[in-house]
């Protein structure tokens, strides 16, 4: 059974599953530890996760960048069910529940790699390209005018 939650960093268990899922997906290809990074800058955000089986699949974080702002972050869904809509169906789910609390936009920096899945789902650049030095990757800075 598949079912979306938003969550916390005091949700232990879902907290833990989703630190694992970023390091897999987000972290290890580029020979970096999610473990050694600074993870207390995220104990405000708000999570939001894909459940199979109770099985964190997708999930991202969510932090309020201004007023009215949220910014999305650390998007990762486990490879064998990318390309099947269920990051879309967890940023709709966000969306939602941003747009009930009177937010106006998103914003992400989005990898190159996922640059084209945050257009096909409404998102728009800020600029061109940049390098992120910290991570070492490509990106862009996008944004998400919730209606």
């Amino acid at each position: 059974m598949m079912r979306t939650i938003k969550y916390k960093t005091l949700d232990h268990d879902y907290y833990r599953q989703a630190l694992a899922l970023r390091n897999k997906v987000l972290r290890k290809p580029i020979g970096k530890d999610i473990y050694s990074e600074n993870l207390s800058i995220e104990k405000d955000n708000d999570f939001y996760a894909v459940l199979m089986d109770n099985k964190i699949i997708a999930t991202f974080s969510i932090f309020v960048e201004a007023p009215q702002v949220a910014h999305l972050t650390a998007f990762a869904v486990e490879p064998v069910f990318q390309r099947q809509g269920m990051g879309s169906k967890l940023l709709n789910y966000a969306i939602e529940d941003l747009k009930s609390k009177n937010f106006k936009q998103i914003k992400v920096n989005a990898r190159s790699t996922a640059h084209e899945f945050y257009q096909k789902n409404g998102f728009e650049d800020i600029g061109g390209n940049y390098h992120d030095n910290r991570l070492g990757l490509d990106g862009y800075l996008m944004i998400y005018e919730i209606k």
